[in-house]
């Protein structure tokens, strides 16, 4: 299942070829949307909801039609991908044909072509985004924060893993970052969402997003390998850690360039070589009461005790 940062930098991508264009032939190889046509509808934007990606078309003027701005909306799933200039398969589910490009899907999870209300109604019962851009106004953020901690608070207690990748309580979160934030939080995973404080939790939400952040545009584009470890120690900070600032992190990027098999993550795939804070050996549990929130979840019972 795809992160919230994978589906920024998705669009990040598509954009420069997608929007503003005016679409010359559509292919969609699913039977509910196959009699769908949208030549020469325009590519008005493309955005982001957690890991939903919503490409917003409009109709050619004058039109009759009942609704003339429609969203490609689509959700990748385990497997799905979006690429441009790429030869169909039988896992190709459609095909936007453009005057110098083509952009396809592949065994995507979801497929819906909808009015913009209704897409609305449907992204609406999703949590907060951890990537939404309000993250950038700080009256807005701490707004998004109070909204995921009251979520957290009304929902049936549960484990915190469970919760952080509940879409319904917060939006965009998937199984590698729930991994490294309960890791560098050393917060067991198995604690119950009702035995940790406000300080606690509303500390999660914001070292989420702000590891996300660091792997999305402008800080990192599409090539660069996504990673967690810029992380310094801060006795003042949640957690007693901050994110590294621009100067570090230049340097520290720099550093793994130089390095073969520079470690990237805290202790998620780190079964072999053991957890990158302490060293010692990790465990891997399964971990859901049900298919979305049931995953394979890495932790180091000797750094995550509380």
């Amino acid at each position: 299942m795809p992160e919230g940062d994978s589906i920024v930098r998705l669009a990040h991508r598509l954009r420069p070829i997608m929007q503003g264009k005016v679409l010359q032939n559509t292919d969609f190889r699913t039977p509910r949307l196959a009699a769908l046509d949208l030549e020469n509808w325009l590519v008005e934007d493309i955005v982001t909801t957690g890991k939903y990606l919503s490409m917003n078309v409009q109709a050619p003027s004058p039109t009759r039609l009942v609704n003339d701005s429609l969203v490609v909306l689509s959700h990748l799933g385990m497997d799905g991908s979006w690429q441009v200039d790429a030869r169909p398969t039988h896992h190709t589910r459609c095909i936007f044909t453009f005057t110098d490009h083509q952009v396809l899907g592949f065994s995507l999870a979801s497929l819906d072509v909808l009015p913009y209300d209704i897409t609305q109604e449907r992204l609406a019962r999703l949590g907060p985004d951890i990537l939404d851009i309000g993250w950038q106004d700080p009256v807005t953020a701490e707004t998004l924060v109070a909204q995921v901690l009251k979520n957290f608070r009304q929902t049936v207690d549960q484990h915190i893993a469970t919760a952080l990748l509940d879409q319904r309580l917060v939006a965009g979160i998937g199984n590698i970052y729930r991994c490294e934030v309960l890791l560098l939080a050393r917060i067991h995973p198995y604690r119950m969402l009702s035995e940790l404080t406000d300080d606690q939790l509303t500390g999660l939400i914001k070292l989420c997003h702000e590891l996300l952040t660091l792997n999305i545009p402008p800080i990192a584009d599409e090539q660069t390998r996504r990673s967690t470890v810029d992380i310094r120690s801060d006795p003042s900070a949640s957690f007693g850690i901050r994110i590294a600032n621009a100067t570090e992190r230049a340097r520290a990027r720099a550093d793994r360039r130089h390095r073969r098999n520079a470690p990237a993550y805290w202790v998620y795939g780190r079964q072999r070589e053991g957890c990158l804070r302490c060293g010692q050996q990790i465990r891997t549990d399964v971990l859901g009461t049900d298919p979305i929130t049931k995953r394979n979840i890495t932790w180091c019972p000797n750094c995550q005790r509380d």
